[in-house]
């Protein structure tokens, strides 16, 4: 049994796996560092968050689907 977490991701509501959190939240760090705080970079960020969780969105087939650590990964991979 893994411990689970209640996420917002860009105004949505996510149950995501600690080993995935911690993934996700490492990436998007990342970028935060890459694009920086600032107005445009802000921007880019908030379209990836965006992104990220429409793609979450389409995997999910119902409002009890958990993030899996293979979902963030692909989710990586895919941006």
């Amino acid at each position: 049994m893994k411990k689970t977490f209640t996420i917002n991701i860009s105004g949505t509501i996510f149950h995501i796996e600690d080993d995935a959190y911690e993934v996700l939240h490492k990436y998007l760090i990342n970028l935060k560092g890459h694009f920086g705080e600032e107005g445009e970079g802000r921007e880019i960020l908030a379209d990836i968050e965006a992104r990220i969780a429409e793609i979450f969105l389409e995997k999910s087939t119902d409002e009890k689907n958990v993030i899996t650590l293979a979902w963030v990964e692909e989710v990586i991979e895919m941006m």
